[in-house]
């Protein structure tokens, strides 16, 4: 699959577990999966090294805030990492501009449950495994191996239309 179309897929199963989870407020609040009104607005924006940004995507790290330090965040690694130098242990976001909003608690700790859920049941890999499938996949296996994976991309393809 193109980058693109994988990363508008990756958005619809996101929103798609957001919504079941219970999180319809925050939906409606971001608005669409790919084109919402306030999907880019600054509660909602991290500007992160790429290095992180990657990792942030795949739910490999996250922030954890620090009871009674507002905007302070310990920065968590998903169990199959170790800490790189270049990630420090914890974050304080401070804003220059004081009629900006820092980036939103609540959509920092529900990122942290959804990292912290993937990684208990270890979600994480198996989805890691089917997204690389679909990447990678260009003919399906007769003896029905790549099920899975063409079980996954219809049903991405479906919350897509759903969600749009």
């Amino acid at each position: 699959m193109e980058r693109e179309p994988l990363q508008a897929h990756k958005a619809a199963a996101v929103w798609t577990i957001l919504k079941r989870l219970g999180y319809e407020d925050i939906c409606a609040e971001l608005g669409s999966a790919t084109q919402g009104a306030n999907l880019h607005r600054l509660e909602n924006i991290l500007t992160l090294d790429n290095r992180l940004h990657h990792l942030f995507d795949e739910l490999d790290i996250w922030f954890e805030a620090v009871k009674d330090q507002p905007n302070c965040y310990n920065i968590e690694l998903a169990p199959h990492m170790g800490r790189p130098p270049f990630i420090p242990k914890r974050v304080q976001f401070v804003s220059h501009h004081p009629g900006l909003p820092l980036p939103s608690a609540r959509y920092l700790e529900v990122h942290a449950a959804c990292c912290r859920v993937a990684h208990m049941s270890g979600a994480a890999e198996y989805l890691d495994l089917i997204y690389r499938g679909m990447e990678e996949l260009e003919v399906l296996a007769n003896n029905g191996a790549s099920a899975d994976v063409l079980t996954f991309a219809l049903h991405r393809r479906l919350a897509v239309v759903d969600l749009v």
